[in-house]
């Protein structure tokens, strides 16, 4: 190794400690990236969000405003639906897998992480969801499918 290399690595640990020092990373966010980290598998295919009512481009698909918000993800093989409709800070959430199978749903918020079955027809529904960041992941006999994060 050069003696440059070797005042690089002494320059960039000294900029490490100083930004721990002076910026410390919250330990909330660690904590959160933890979580997510954890919530994913390595086998587990990402679903796409592709539709939310919320959004001003597909707000002309929907009924109106002040209704529930729909959302679709959709993976090369398996398609979620959502519904979810708010009570004061808590929400419902309805859904339905298509092609319709039964499955083992994973709803993952505020720090918990909640498991709810979708029936022969592919769905499901839980009530008392916190308002935040929901993901995601279905467990069907074939495979495990896990959606993008949103806020609800």
């Amino acid at each position: 190794m050069s003696d440059d290399a070797g005042l690089e690595i002494g320059l960039e640990e000294e900029l490490r400690r100083a930004a721990r020092l002076l910026d410390p990373v919250p330990e909330r966010l660690i904590r959160e990236a933890k979580y997510a980290f954890a919530f994913h598998t390595i086998d587990a295919e990402l679903a796409e969000l592709t539709f939310d009512s919320l959004d001003p481009e597909h707000a002309a698909a929907v009924r109106g405003a002040g209704g529930p918000r729909l959302l679709t993800f959709e993976s090369a093989t398996l398609t979620v639906e959502i519904e979810i409709t708010e009570y004061g800070d808590a929400r419902r959430l309805t859904g339905q897998l298509s092609p319709p199978r039964p499955a083992d749903i994973d709803l993952r918020c505020r720090h918990r992480e909640r498991t709810i079955h979708a029936d022969d027809l592919g769905r499901f529904a839980c009530d008392d969801l916190p308002a935040g960041l929901l993901g995601v992941r279905c467990r069907t006999a074939e495979e495990t499918v896990v959606t993008d994060w949103v806020a609800i």
